[in-house]
């Protein structure tokens, strides 16, 4: 943590304040202790996610996959490129249940896990972060690993000519962000400098033309001393995508809004949050290099920045839609079926209701884009 802080500090004194983007920048990803460079084993302490809170998740994404596989006339070679896949939950519930699903789909199946800093469990035997039935239910659980590559990576650059799902679950939430103020009716970004009680922060003109840019084609109306993010580095990541994806699909998956209600009142001290050891603080100046810095995903810009490249945009609903489409209700009632104790039930029910509870991960934000692909589509998850 020092280490990162020093950096920063060293940073400034060079160039003076320096925007929020690179000050985040710094604190997630840099190589002398970064959150996400340096994060070792502590995914599954530091905060939790859908993939971790039960393989559901995953068993679901699987059966949509399966159809873009379908859509897409069933490829010889289907490629599912996860970006920031972390500590593996999500490819191996994923990959699991295709291994039992499909057996032609399996084998079509290339399935590359990519991370800043992958870590994976020593072995499968160790804790995904969740301790309910399906570590135990299935006798292949030794053997998911099966087709996944892990790949250190920052992006889908090392890849070309995918034909598949470019499929990022709480990805986009992290790309670092500007931080903007309405101060007598203009736009002035955020800048960060030290003092003496470590850093502070200033108002200036923005750094960049595309930030008032993005928020007048947003056609927003922001009242004075309104504070929010904007994330410009979806843009460059939308154009990345639509250049390594000849033919398929992006699964967007994280917390977010569209443009409309993000920038709204409900919001209008922004969406910034901070998480050390599954404690939220909205202050980015502690911890510095040991807590996570996210905010609320424009889903707006996301699609716009998409369609910009060429992607059609297929869908966008709730997470809980989403997976209640592809058959949640059904896997939750087999479970009275399972020979298992009262009390494992119980943890698998609740465990499984997580994904779809507003107050965990049901009210995250599922978009579905694609390329390639001219004939109209009915994709399972959208349906109802």
């Amino acid at each position: 943590m020092k280490n990162v802080e020093e950096e920063i500090r060293a940073l400034i004194q060079q160039n003076g304040p320096i925007t929020f983007s690179q000050f985040m920048q710094i604190c997630l990803y840099s190589p002398k202790g970064g959150f996400y460079s340096a994060r070792a084993n502590r995914i599954n302490t530091e905060f939790g996610t859908s993939p971790t809170s039960h393989p559901l998740f995953g068993t679901l994404i699987a059966k949509q996959l399966k159809q873009m596989w379908e859509i897409l006339d069933f490829p010889s070679t289907f490629q599912v490129i996860e970006v920031g896949s972390g500590d593996g939950a999500l490819a191996r519930s994923i990959v699991d249940e295709i291994q039992l699903l499909d057996s032609n789909f399996s084998a079509a199946l290339q399935y590359v896990a990519t991370d800043y800093e992958p870590w994976w469990p020593n072995s499968l035997d160790e804790s995904l972060g969740w301790n309910g039935e399906a570590q135990n239910s299935r006798p292949n659980k030794r053997e998911i690993t099966w087709g996944i590559n892990r790949v250190k990576a920052e992006g889908v650059t090392p890849f070309k000519n995918i034909t598949g799902c470019i499929l990022c679950n709480e990805l986009v939430d992290n790309f670092p962000f500007h931080q903007f103020v309405i101060q007598d009716g203009l736009v002035k970004e955020i800048y960060v400098t030290t003092s003496d009680k470590g850093f502070t922060e200033i108002l200036d003109i923005p750094s960049s033309p595309l930030i008032t840019n993005r928020l007048k084609s947003l056609n927003l109306d922001l009242p004075e001393g309104y504070r929010g993010e904007i994330n410009l580095g979806i843009d460059s990541w939308m154009a990345e995508v639509f250049e390594t994806l000849d033919r398929g699909f992006t699964l967007s998956i994280d917390y977010g809004e569209l443009s409309k209600d993000l920038y709204s009142s409900k919001y209008s001290s922004g969406t910034l949050m901070c998480y050390n050891q599954h404690q939220y603080t909205n202050n980015p100046y502690q911890n510095i290099g040991s807590q996570d810095i996210t905010s609320f995903v424009d889903f707006t810009s996301l699609m716009k920045a998409g369609e910009k490249q060429g992607f059609t945009t297929q869908g966008y609903t709730l997470q809980r839609r989403f997976l209640e489409n592809l058959g949640f209700y059904s896997y939750l009632d087999s479970l009275d079926a399972k020979e298992l104790s009262y009390a494992r039930k119980e943890l698998s029910r609740i465990a499984m209701k997580t994904l779809i509870d507003p107050d965990d991960y049901g009210d995250f934000k599922v978009l579905i884009q694609s390329k390639g692909i001219i004939k109209d589509i009915d994709l399972l998850g959208f349906k109802n």
